[in-house]
């Protein structure tokens, strides 16, 4: 057995079932060994798009995800994509083949450090220079990524370490591998603040929970809904825990820049804000130009996994779910009483206000065609919709409205690159091939990765691929209107027709420009296969922040 072989062996036996990928020279051996293993081989069609497929798959299971390139060219590709995934903590195993050790540093063909070029946007790196290594290295990977899912992690393995056999020794040696769950146990994080924060708690009038990504990645969901409903402490949510927590009393959407009033009064009005999971960003805490958080008396409790990102009076380093565990068991919190601030802060509930919903032109409105698709998709026929959005001047209009759903929205919210949407559906798509997955993205976004259409074709997703046409750059447009109100440069699309490309990859696909097609063409979709919907929107500015 070779490197190769072992790595794909360990990652069957953790439970790996996709990788995503595009095969070249240096890589084959690592092809040679998944050809021969039960793991689902994805071919994207850039490099690129393989790792955003991995992250969206991330997002949406709740396990790490994984993709491989070869090197040169094939890892450079790969760099936006590790970027984005390291922006927004998420967990995933990027592995490039390499170039033979005797072929290094020589200036060879598509020989460059690419170590260097992965260890800022990676929170561990390793370039292995014998099986040996390599074999040690991915048991910490493993066991790094099951227990602290906190970012992608990066190995590099040169040709001849891909195929080194002699590793057997290495192989019997136990690095206690976790399979499928989250290590819970005492020693691995560090807990000594737990009891001070349950004092806090008690002590407290005015306590505010602040839901992180973190709840999702710890399986605490449910913990987190305990704990607030038996001691009454309301919950708002970030960006990336959007639509995580339904069907629950105490939730109060969004915090931060475009959060809810209730949200956002109960932030500004805390003295105490519980941080589970969650980092600490300006588009949580810049509420208004009038608040300033970090001259704000409020006590802070913190708890993550990764020890970089606490911060606060209480700082707890650890997982949320066992955190959580132990605040809910019995007796642990006692003589809580907050209908005052809970009444309080439901007085302070408006509805989210959204401007030029009512219009009738056509072209439609981007907001208007937005809302009428998740309205529509909040129909109970259909199976537990997951949106995925790109970035673009829409962005802001799905965060909007997907506030007045509930709807999960995977997104990238700390890089945002353009391109993002098309292999993140398909991520989204095989890692929850029974949900409906609805990606909505600009005309200018869409073809940054458009390649990844053959991917969604020859695997058949049934996705709806929704293309918001205003054939324009309209966020970079409305920022060069703010620079100067007479400049208008190189925002303007000549596109092709996006019905016709679709049909040239086997895709179905209609283009409406009004509420009444659009409505239709909804109605008559069956989403069992991959369908392409183009909407000709009007130019719309979006509502800038105030700062």
């Amino acid at each position: 057995m070779n490197v190769s072989e072992y790595i794909v062996k360990i990652l069957e036996d953790i439970g790996v079932k996709h990788i995503f990928g595009h095969p070249g020279e240096q890589i084959i051996p690592f092809y040679g060994a998944l050809n021969n293993s039960k793991i689902n081989h994805i071919l994207m069609r850039h490099e690129q798009g393989s790792v955003h497929a991995a992250d969206a798959y991330a997002r949406v299971s709740g396990k790490f995800g994984v993709c491989i390139s070869t090197a040169g060219p094939g890892a450079l590709n790969m760099v936006m994509g590790v970027g984005t995934a390291f922006k927004d903590s998420i967990p995933m195993l990027i592995i490039t083949g390499d170039n033979p050790q005797t072929h290094e540093k020589k200036d060879g063909f598509q020989d460059i450090d690419i170590e260097s070029v992965f260890k800022p946007i990676t929170i561990k790196n390793f370039n292995p220079k014998n099986g040996k290594s390599a074999i040690k290295n991915i048991k910490y990977i493993i066991k790094t990524l099951v227990n602290e899912p906190r970012g992608p992690i990066h190995l590099n393995l040169s040709k001849n370490v891909l195929l080194d056999q002699n590793i057997d020794e290495i192989i019997n040696q136990d690095l206690h591998l976790y399979k499928n769950e989250i290590d819970l146990c005492y020693d691995y994080y560090e807990y000594n603040n737990i009891d001070s924060a349950i004092s806090e708690i008690e002590k407290a009038n005015r306590p505010l929970i602040i839901a992180g990504a973190g709840v999702f990645w710890g399986n605490a969901i449910n913990d987190l809904k305990l704990f607030s409903e038996n001691n009454k402490i309301p919950i708002a949510h970030t960006y990336h825990s959007k639509g995580l927590i339904e069907g629950h009393d105490f939730e109060l959407g969004l915090v931060g820049i475009r959060g809810s009033k209730m949200a956002n009064f109960a932030f500004k009005n805390s003295d105490l804000l519980i941080f589970l999971g969650s980092k600490i960003s300006e588009r949580t805490t810049a509420i208004d130009k009038n608040f300033d958080f970090k001259r704000a008396k409020t006590k802070i409790i913190s708890v993550n996994i990764d020890e970089n990102t606490l911060f606060g009076d209480i700082k707890i380093h650890g997982n949320v779910k066992n955190v959580l565990n132990y605040f809910n068991s019995s007796d642990r919190i006692k003589n809580l009483s907050y209908n005052y601030w809970i009444e309080k802060i439901f007085n302070n509930n408006e509805k989210i206000h959204i401007s030029g919903l009512n219009s009738e032109k056509i072209p439609l409105k981007p907001q208007i065609a937005i809302k009428l698709i998740m309205e529509s998709f909040n129909d109970s026929k259909f199976n537990n919709p997951i949106f995925v959005n790109d970035a673009g001047s829409h962005t802001t209009w799905v965060n909007l409205i997907s506030e007045i759903y509930n709807k999960r929205v995977i997104f990238s919210g700390g890089m945002a690159p353009m391109g993002y949407g098309l292999p993140a559906a398909c991520g989204a798509s095989i890692a929850k091939p029974n949900n409906n997955i609805i990606l909505i993205n600009g005309d200018g976004g869409f073809q940054m990765n458009i390649q990844e259409l053959a991917t969604i074709s020859s695997n058949n997703l049934p996705i709806l691929i929704v293309i918001l046409n205003n054939s324009q750059l309209g966020v970079i447009r409305q920022w060069e209107n703010l620079y100067d109100e007479n400049l208008r440069y190189s925002v303007d699309l000549k596109n092709p027709d996006f019905v016709k490309l679709a049909n040239s990859y086997g895709i179905e696909g209609d283009s409406v420009n009004s509420k009444e097609g659009l409505k239709l063409a909804i109605k008559d979709l069956k989403l069992d296969k991959p369908y392409l919907l183009e909407v000709i929107i009007d130019e719309e500015d979006i509502p800038v922040v105030k700062s």
